[in-house]
């Protein structure tokens, strides 16, 4: 895992390095609140904004503590990783810190790390979260979107793992997607140490795919009871569906990579053109092909996919419906005020008067007859 780094920001991109420190990646973690960050113990190498206690899930406060502090963050940074060929930013798009302070941290780190990949690992919250959530999201995917020089953006959907585990509490969903997520990318580097006589997939077949702009994803599947080509095909498409990952949504592969392991007999049902025919023939495809007696199972990588535009669009749906409403509450909170009808009552109040004091002599003669 030493060629992978990944530099969670926020509290859960923190938790993200965490469950990669424990697979063998080196990591390190950014973050405006020290209490988030105290929680990932495994993760060694720490690094506190000074000044701030959290960003209250406003972006403007993680994008200003990175303009502030961004040559300590850099530093940090490079004494962190040693001998990698990738760093992986990880993040949530829906917060303060991780969703304001990662594309313009990533954006500086291209230019500031020669010779190391960038690319991000951006989790994308649930369709039911609230506006200020998806504001958010919106405006951090936007942002991302527009980094030049970036590598390839895993895009975590705790929408997907929603829907394989419906009953699942929110902490189930992130730790499950966030294992899932270090899971799939630990799991094509270590097939990269593996030997081959039928065509070896090696670290530079990787760092090829995952330095490429866009969109990636990475899905595995067993194969086990298919007996056409076509079952094959459509077992692999279906698993870029159910993956943790958001969905392919349109053709447009720019490189890709495809992983078979398992008995020679089922190797020969993969039929290249026939996997790739709904999302369209990428311009470079690296193959690995390793023969053993354990379940069948292909791996595919797909690299510089458009960005999921209708997953995206399921976000800001619901604000542009409350388009109104919102604006009106948020004016709401400047402009109202409460005038009260009864401002005639404050006469009505009891005054206290000052007490005079009389002399025994006049109040004798009061009573006199």
């Amino acid at each position: 895992m030493k060629s992978v780094g990944i530099l969670g920001v926020g509290q859960a991109g923190g938790n993200m390095a965490e469950i990669a420190s424990v697979l063998g990646f080196q990591t390190a973690l950014i973050n405006t609140n020290q209490r988030d960050g105290a929680v990932n113990t495994r993760v060694e190498r720490k690094y506190f904004v000074p000044g701030y206690n959290g960003a209250g899930q406003d972006r403007s406060l993680g994008m200003r503590a990175v303009q502030e502090k961004y040559r300590e963050m850099i530093d940090f940074v490079l004494g962190s990783f040693k001998n990698i060929k990738l760093l992986l930013v990880a993040f949530s798009t829906d917060g303060g810190t991780g969703s304001g302070m990662s594309p313009l941290l990533i954006d500086l780190l291209i230019d500031q790390l020669p010779g190391i990949k960038v690319g991000a690992i951006a989790i994308i919250p649930e369709r039911n979260v609230l506006a200020g959530n998806r504001i958010n999201t919106a405006e951090c995917i936007e942002e991302l979107s527009q980094i030049e020089g970036i590598s390839s953006v895993f895009l975590v959907d705790n929408d997907q793992m929603r829907k394989l585990k419906p009953q699942s509490s929110k902490h189930e969903i992130y730790l499950s997607a966030n294992r899932q997520t270090v899971e799939a990318i630990s799991h094509v580097l270590k097939i990269t140490n593996k030997s081959s006589f039928y065509g070896n997939f090696d670290e530079t077949d990787l760092m090829n795919i995952l330095g490429t702009r866009g969109v990636t994803l990475i899905s595995s599947v067993a194969i086990t009871d298919t007996k056409t080509s076509a079952e094959v095909s459509t077992k692999v498409q279906s698993s870029w569906e159910n993956s943790i990952f958001c969905p392919v949504e349109s053709q447009g592969v720019i490189r890709a990579g495809l992983i078979y392991e398992g008995p020679e007999t089922i190797s020969k049902l993969i039929n290249v053109p026939s996997i790739f025919e709904r999302v369209g023939e990428p311009v470079q495809l690296f193959e690995g092909t390793y023969l053993s007696e354990t379940d069948p199972t292909v791996t595919t990588i797909l690299a510089g996919l458009y960005f999921p535009t209708r997953r995206l669009l399921s976000l800001e749906e619901s604000l542009e419906k409350n388009k109104e409403r919102l604006q009106n509450l948020v004016k709401k909170e400047h402009t109202q005020k409460y005038e009260s009808s009864i401002s005639w009552a404050s006469n009505l109040k009891i005054k206290k008067t000052e007490k005079q004091t009389v002399s025994i002599t006049s109040k004798l003669s009061k009573y006199k007859k």
